[in-house]
């Protein structure tokens, strides 16, 4: 048998029994394909996202009563974090769907419930590498069998700073409010590879975005082995959750 948990909520705590084990999508970019005259094969294009998947969980409601199914249809909704019990490892990001009606499930005392899942499947375990020292380099990990675009913190000591990722090379200018505070070590500069995004913490915990402040391409893990470099930090970390297709 299987279960769930959808934004920190098991399908045990909510009263669910899974009657199909639920196993986990995988994902391939879609591919394209276009005729050229005088080939008998059609020419493919490989796209470079990749769609949504779908899973299914298929469940019965011990207590169908009005009361339950109100938790039921009030826990499953929105977007968050999915694991299963077929795959303890892993986690997904999904979008949850509730097709059936509240009041038809009612009468049917039968949900079936609809996780889009976005790509990939992620380590349940995040990992951070501290690269501080890193002289000239430090080597990443990536276990995964896809790429994964890491966080990476820093404190800087100069008026900008250089990460080096397998070669590439980002360059983040250090805030002026920074500077004027004589570069503390209370102060942050982080760089969301995911959402391609820069922003800096203050002491008092606030994030102040900084993206303006950067220049060149956001570093990428490869799978295998990955190499980092810096200009010269006080403290630097890295942290990112391997995935899979």
């Amino acid at each position: 048998m299987s279960t769930f948990t959808f934004k920190g909520i098991s399908s045990d705590d909510l009263g669910l029994i899974i009657t199909t084990p639920m196993i986990r999508p995988t994902w391939a970019p879609e591919t394209d394909f276009t005729p050229i005259p005088g080939r008998a094969r059609q020419n493919p294009h490989i796209k470079e996202w990749y769609p949504n998947s779908e899973l299914t969980a298929y469940a019965v409601i011990t207590d169908a009563s009005a009361a339950e199914l109100h938790s039921i249809y009030a826990a499953i909704r929105g977007y968050g974090v999915l694991s299963i019990s077929t795959a303890p490892t892993e986690i997904l990001y999904a979008y949850a769907h509730l097709p059936v009606p509240e009041a038809k499930a009612l009468l049917m005392a039968e949900l079936p419930i609809v996780f889009e899942c976005e790509p990939f499947a992620y380590s349940a375990t995040e990992k951070t590498v501290d690269f501080t020292t890193a002289n000239p380099y430090i080597r990443v990990d990536n276990e995964g069998s896809v790429f994964c675009d890491p966080k990476i913190t820093f404190t800087p000591n100069a008026a900008s700073t250089d990460i080096n990722c397998n070669g590439k090379n980002i360059t983040v200018t250090t805030p002026q409010e920074i500077i004027g505070a004589g570069y503390p070590n209370t102060y942050s500069i982080t760089l969301d590879c995911d959402g391609v995004l820069a922003y800096y913490t203050r002491p008092g915990g606030d994030k102040v975005a900084c993206t303006q402040l950067t220049r060149g391409p956001f570093p990428r893990l490869h799978p295998a082995d990955n190499y980092i470099a810096h200009s010269g930090v006080q403290a630097a970390t890295i942290s990112y959750r391997e995935r899979w297709y």
